[in-house]
This record gives C-alpha cells, sequence and structure tokens, in this order.
C-alpha cells in the first residue's frame, strides 16, 4: 500500500470519521498495556522489505517504512485509531492554537523543552523553520526539490519563526489561504543540523538520495521511543531491531525490543509464523481464507476494521490508448464493483461495499456517493464510447483502436491473492466488452525513478493498489493535483484540468471543515467526468497478536498496528 503524504501518510479527513469494526474481538483504541516490563515483542510486517527509509520520497513511501518509523520520527500531533488528531504531550506543552488575526491564519506551537534528537541536540523551532523550507515547493528553479512526494499545506505558509523563545514556534499562512489540516504538519519533524547541507541544490540532493535501508538513520534524525541503530539491520534476514532510545525524555517503552521482522503476504507463512511463535504479531491485507485461519488459533486475538483505506485503478493517461476519456470511461462501465466486492472483500466482511468517493471514505463525515451511472456495469455503454472514436471489434471478440488492440496489464503487488482475484474478476467482466486485461505482478511498483516500471516512474498503464490516510482531507491533494514542476508528486495518473485543481486547492485552503468537505466533494465529482482513477472498495485490515500481550490495538490509518508499541506489554 502507498501512504498518502499530507504528511506522515495519507490524508485526513479531520473530523467525526467512525471505524467500523468488523468481526473484532478486542477492538481498536487501546492506548497502552498493563504489563511488565522487558522482553521483546516481534512483529511480522507482511509488505516488502524497504529500499529506502526516507519518508519524504517515493521509495521510502511505502506501508512498512511508515510502519517501522511511526514511535521513531514524530512530530507535534499523533494520530489516533477515531480518525483524529490528539497533541503529542512529550513533543509539545498544550495544544497548539491556531487563531484567525486579521484574515491571516496564526499557529502557534509550544515545544517541549525537555524534547531532544537522538543525539542529544536540542529541538528548537529552528527545525520547524527547516522543514517548512525543504517542504515547501518542488520546483527546482524557485529553490524546491521535486523528488518531494507532496509539498500540501507548506506551499500555503507565509514564514514560520521562532516566538517568545526557540521553544515557542509561530506559523502564518498567507492572507486568504488558511490550511484546515494544519494538524498533519511537520510530521515528521525534520532536524535541521542533519538535513541542512548549506543550500538548496545540496539538500535536495540529500532528501533525494534518501536513506538507503543498510545505512540506517543518521544518528540525530529520530525523535521518539525507540531508536534503530545500524549494527541492528539485518539486510540479507529482512529485519530490524528497535531497542530504547536511551535520549528518550518521557515514558520509556515497555518492551526491551521491538522486531520488525518481513515475513511476506503468503497466507500460510503468516499463520505458521504466529502458531510457532516466531513472530507475536502480523498485519497481513485479509485474504480469502486468511482470517478463518488466524481466528482458528488458540491464544491469539484477532481484529477485523475499516478504516482510510481503498483499493483502487490508476489510469496512466501518457498510454496512447488511455489517453482517450472514452476508453477509461469504458473499461469503468465494463466493471462490475458490485461483483468485484461479492467475489474478494465481501466474502470476509459483510460491511464492505462499493466505494463510490476517491476523497471521503463512507465511515467519514460528508462522504458523498458520486457513482452516478457507473454504480452500475454497462456494457453497452462502454461499446459505445470504443467505437464513437472509431474502435472496431475484430473477429476475436476484442477491440482495437487505430491498429492497436484494446489490451492492457494492470500492475499489482507480488504474492497477493485478493488482488490477484480483483485482476481476474476484472478481466472477465471486460471481456464481456471486448477489453482484454492481464496481470502484472511487479516487485518493482513501489520503487523509485531508478526502476523503470515503477508507479513514479510512469511505466505502466493501469496499476491497482491502496491509499491509506489519516484524518486530514487536505493531504489527497497531491494525488489529484495536476502535475507541475517538474514531478509528478503522487499523481501517477499525470492527469488534470484547471477545474480539478481549482476545486482542490479551495479543499485545501477552506476556513472550515464544512467548506472543507463540499470542496473535496465537489472535485470528486470531476474526477468521476475525467475518470483518471477509479475507486473499487474500502480495504479492511486485518490485525492477529498473541493474547500473552497487552496494550496492542489497532490503528487503522496510515498510523498502522505500531502507533503505540512503545506501551505493548507482556501480560504478568
Amino acid at each position: 500500500m502507498r501512504v498518502h503524504k499530507g504528511k506522515a501518510a495519507l490524508a485526513c479527513a479531520t473530523v467525526a470519521a467512525i471505524a467500523i469494526s468488523g468481526c473484532s474481538s478486542s477492538g481498536g483504541g487501546n492506548k497502552g498495556g498493563k504489563g511488565a516490563s522487558g522482553g521483546t515483542l516481534i512483529y511480522g510486517e507482511s509488505t516488502d522489505f524497504p529500499e529506502n527509509l526516507m519518508p519524504l520520497i517515493a521509495a521510502g513511501n511505502s506501508t512498512a517504512t511508515a510502519n517501522l518509523e511511526v514511535r521513531m520520527l514524530n512530530g507535534p500531533f499523533q494520530i489516533t485509531p477515531q480518525f483524529t488528531f490528539q497533541a503529542d504531550p512529550d513533543q509539545v506543552v498544550g495544544n497548539p492554537t491556531s487563531e484567525l488575526q486579521g484574515g491571516q491564519q496564526v499557529v502557534t506551537y509550544k515545544l517541549n523543552p525537555k524534547a531532544v534528537w537522538d543525539d542529544g541536540t536540542k529541538i528548537t523551532a529552528d527545525d520547524y523553520i527547516y522543514t517548512w523550507n525543504a517542504e515547501k515547493s518542488s520546483d527546482a528553479k524557485t529553490g524546491g526539490c521535486a523528488a518531494l512526494l507532496s509539498t500540501t499545506g507548506y506551499d500555503q505558509i507565509e514564514s514560520v519563526t521562532a516566538g517568545s523563545d526557540d521553544h515557542e514556534v509561530v506559523v502564518k499562512y498567507q492572507k486568504g489561504k488558511p490550511f484546515p489540516d494544519w494538524q498533519g504538519l511537520f510530521s515528521p519533524l525534520l532536524s535541521k543540523h542533519v538535513f541542512d547541507q548549506g543550500d538548496p541544490v545540496k539538500n535536495c540532493k540529500y532528501i533525494t538520495d534518501g536513506w538507503p535501508t543498510a545505512g540506517g538513520f543518521p544518528a540525530g534524525t529520530t525523535n521518539g521511543p525507540w531508536m534503530l541503530e545500524k549494527s541492528n539491520i539485518n539486510v540479507s534476514g529482512k529485519s530490524f531491531t528497535l531497542t530504547r532510545n536511551p535520549k528518550w525524555w518521557g515514558t520509556p517503552a515497555k518492551l526491551d525490543k521491538l522486531v520488525d521482522a518481513y515475513v511476506g503476504s503468503d497466507s500460510d507463512t503468516n499463520v505458521k509464523a504466529l502458531q510457532n511463535q516466531e513472530v507475536n504479531m502480523v498485519y497481513p491485507q485479509p485474504q480469502l481464507d486468511l482470517i478463518a485461519s488466524l481466528q482458528q488459533l488458540s491464544g491469539v486475538t484477532t481484529e477485523v476494521n475499516f478504516g482510510i483505506a481503498f483499493e483502487h485503478l490508476d489510469f496512466n493517461i501518457k498510454d496512447p490508448l488511455l489517453a482517450h476519456k472514452e476508453v477509461r470511461q469504458a473499461i469503468a462501465y465494463g466493471i462490475d464493483r458490485k461483483a468485484l466486492v461479492n467475489a474478494t472483500v465481501g466474502k470476509f466482511s459483510d460491511k464492505a461495499s462499493v466505494l463510490n468517493n476517491r476523497l471521503l471514505m463512507t465511515n467519514q463525515k460528508g462522504y458523498e456517493d458520486h457513482g452516478g451511472d457507473y454504480t452500475s456495469q454497462n456494457v453497452q455503454k462502454a461499446q459505445q464510447l470504443l467505437e464513437s472514436i472509431g474502435a472496431k471489434k475484430g473477429s476475436d471478440g476484442y477491440y482495437s483502436l487505430n491498429g492497436k488492440p484494446l489490451a492492457f496489464k494492470i500492475m499489482t503487488t507480488q504474492n497477493n491473492p485478493l488482488r490477484d482475484q480483483t485482476i481476474q474478476t476484472i478481466a472477465s467482466q471486460l471481456k464481456e466488452v471486448g477489453i482484454k486485461i492481464s496481470e502484472f505482478a511487479n516487485p518493482d511498483i513501489f520503487a523509485d525513478t531508478d526502476k523503470p516500471t515503477s508507479l513514479v516512474s510512469e511505466g505502466f498503464q493501469i496499476a491497482l493498489f491502496a491509499w491509506v490516510g489519516g484524518p486530514s482531507i487536505s493531504a489527497n491533494k497531491s494525488i489529484y493535483l495536476s502535475p507541475a514542476g517538474g514531478g509528478v508528486g503522487q499523481n501517477y495518473t499525470q492527469g488534470g484540468t484547471p477545474e480539478i485543481d481549482a476545486a482542490l486547492n479551495a479543499m485545501g485552503s477552506a476556513t472550515n471543515t464544512d467548506d472543507e468537505i463540499a470542496a473535496a466533494n465537489k472535485a470528486d465529482s470531476l474526477l468521476w467526468d475525467q475518470m483518471y482513477t477509479l475507486p473499487l472498495y474500502q480495504k479492511p485490515t486485518l490485525l492477529a497478536f498473541d493474547s500473552n500481550f497487552t496494550g496492542i490495538g489497532d490503528n487503522a490509518t496510515q498510523a498502522g498496528p505500531l502507533w503505540n508499541s512503545d506501551t505493548f506489554a507482556k501480560k504478568s
């Protein structure tokens, strides 16, 4: 899965989003265990071992890095399992304030004077000032960095300065451009004394090169209860061992060690690893038979929840065939999404349903259904669209356009039976239309630009993957905003119109939640007409863990299952 970069992982929908629990046996939202200190918990990571740990760039933007870093790279707020922001008292004193002063939004943070980076350097206003300057632009011509996944929110800031002392930070947004999801910024916070290479060009190169996994985190870049020393990275064995941060000023982690071991996505492997106590906790993507197998294990607690993740198709409009809106629309009309849900996630949750909005999920305030005519499969309409632009149906039952067969590869992740089933179902449905579909399980789908078939390299036709986010709606901007300044942000389709951009910008500068939601719904309505992307369904999360541990609870946002891992404990 990809994490929406608002900053920290997806977007956030601010508000009163309510998690729907499936067959949960303990429920999310547990803030901490009451067991004894000491011991080790081994977390079995099911996604790919990361190549890079820098969360600001494509190579480091994955569920794996988000899970690993959630309690090492911190900002002023945490994301709760209830899809809300909560000020982190270890990072800031009290609640940061946001107020309008003469039409200008002014946010004030009072930093915890005890807060330091892992090398002992104090966290000050200089780190906030540096973070803003590093992330405010992706345009190299103006000193920005094209490798950034998103500049949303930072690009609306007028200034960041120290207040009464270097532990007070004052952020002024541009007049007329308030940012409703300001709580999602400065997370992760960047340490100036490490990131600052002297000038914007060198700073951009530092970010673009990132932190190759084998080298770990440079000293002075983490600020949470856990730390990761280079000697505790086992690249060949695909594991990380986190230990207590000796410079941590808050309550120490209860466990001695937290091991992040990569077990892969295979269902049997996850079940056996938990059964044999090779791992104590797994968070795999739900599969058709996996949930039942896990629930049969003795001494294991399981949860299924619906959060803010959703499966979708991205259409690369630089492809000569997919450049035709009619072709993209024909594919959407040809897919029976209700039948698709029944054939996949509907088999293990009666809460699963078709998703008809890209910016708001069904369990978020303001969700509107914009599926319209796309709600039901319409083969005749799909064929009419193709023939309206001159497509011809051959004796084999498939169409061609301008001599090119309408045959597409859907790129997706490897070893994911649910996605295999999704593509097989779509291929069968589109065969009725006369469009041929095949699967490309790509190990490099989430790699950086050095891999020609990665998303960010634009080397695909159609992509199937999930976005996972948090409480900030506006963080979605970079996924759908027209590419500019030499980078695509997270808009891998490369599509966009001035009308969509205007709605997204209105969303990102709304002065209240109602206006933000209204603008989000307008943007989504416009996106349906262009059909750059097609939402399929919200994706449930699956958490299973050794019942001898306490404090574990799902956070079905980009914060993930390790969001409170410093409070995990073995039962006494």
